[in-house]
């Protein structure tokens, strides 16, 4: 028998790509409020694709990469990494 897995971090990917100002707020309420959120925060997905390709190891730590601006204007990257875990 063979058995199937279901990809669960897919979906959990897009609801933080498009919702990354609530997940922040929820989740890392010391991050999001030190960030400007009058400058639109960018999706890194591209680059860190091109990073990861050329990485000599299989694994891979970050799901999802973004740009952002700290209320001072200081620019900083926001790596985030995420595993779903289920059983049936």
């Amino acid at each position: 028998m063979t058995e199937t897995t279901a990809n669960s971090d897919e979906p959990w990917k897009a609801v933080i790509s498009e919702y990354l100002l609530s997940f922040l707020s929820f989740f890392y309420q010391e991050i999001h409020n030190s960030i400007n959120w009058e400058k639109p925060p960018i999706s890194l997905d591209k680059e860190l694709e091109q990073i990861t390709a050329s990485a000599t190891t299989e694994k891979r730590y970050t799901d999802k990469l973004f740009q952002a601006w700290l209320l001072n204007d200081q620019e900083i990257w926001i790596l985030i990494h995420i595993e779903i875990l289920g059983r049936n």
